[in-house]
């Protein structure tokens, strides 16, 4: 009978080295993973970050009046 390595694969040996990888690797990865798209993207994210706190400006100047409105009736 012929058996599936992929799908049902066997555990290691007792006593096996092999553990995965160290957390200190996860960590490095981790921080790669986080830290390298910020770096390569940068300028683009600059230019979103400034778009949507125009954006947001543009909202609380146009609600400022209306708080400003509710609160006066409410105080």
């Amino acid at each position: 009978m012929k058996r599936h390595w992929d799908i049902n694969p066997l555990p290691p040996p007792e006593g096996s080295d092999d553990q995965g990888p160290d957390p200190f690797s996860a960590y490095l990865l981790l921080a790669f993973v986080v830290v390298a798209p910020l770096i390569y993207f940068g300028p683009q994210l600059r230019t979103i970050e400034a778009w949507i706190v125009k954006a947001y400006s543009t909202l609380e100047g146009w609600l400022i009046p209306i708080r400003d409105w509710f609160v006066g009736f409410v105080a």
